[in-house]
């Protein structure tokens, strides 16, 4: 008999590497296989799907990244973490917490919030790729640099993705889509460099 074709695969994989004040690389973790979606990818992936503004039963809950139980609807802009220069709310995200990570996680355990003050990094814009095809692999990389200028050095311990999904029933719903563990220590002054790439292979 013929053997059958190997499965059709998903994938998301992670990158990280950290600079000084400087520019020089002080540290890398090297692109490796992420196996981290999280419950609210799939929520959304669902949702989507069923094209409806208000399905009936709701599809729900789901928490947000705030922990609020949300019954998800579609809307016009899906999936969307293109987050400018400072913004939280959605897009990569770096935390300090290093607890093992679940299915049933909905946002990261110790998030960086904003800004130049103590435990605190500034985020770049999110940039993109365009999609590429190479052979049976298409794909394409979103990344974000977060600056450390807190004063002191930043021990991070995870990494994750936020989307702002949908707007109904309320304006602005976050919803976190995958979580990873990393361990990158960021110098005062310098900056982390977060790459996920998603590939469907054939």
């Amino acid at each position: 008999m013929p053997r059958c074709k190997k499965d059709t695969q998903v994938e998301l994989w992670l990158a990280a590497k950290v600079t000084d004040r400087n520019g020089k690389v002080v540290s890398r973790q090297r692109r490796r296989r992420s196996h981290s979606y999280v419950q609210g990818w799939n929520w959304a992936v669902c949702a989507q799907f069923l094209g409806q503004s208000n399905p009936s039963p709701p599809l729900g809950p789901v928490k947000d990244t705030s922990g609020i139980n949300r019954n998800l609807r579609t809307c016009g802009n899906p999936f969307r973490c293109n987050a400018g220069a400072g913004m939280t709310l959605y897009g990569i995200r770096v935390g300090t917490d290093n607890t093992t990570v679940a299915i049933t996680d909905y946002a990261l355990k110790a998030p960086i919030a904003e800004g130049t003050g103590p435990g605190q990094m500034e985020h770049q814009a999110q940039t993109f790729t365009r999609i590429g095809v190479a052979g049976n692999v298409c794909s394409f990389k979103t990344e974000r640099v977060i600056v450390n200028n807190s004063g002191a050095q930043i021990n991070l311990r995870e990494a994750a993705i936020y989307m702002s999904v949908f707007y109904y029933p309320t304006a602005g719903t976050y919803i976190c889509a995958c979580r990873d563990l990393i361990s990158q220590d960021v110098p005062d002054g310098g900056s982390i460099t977060v790459t996920y790439t998603i590939r469907i292979v054939a």
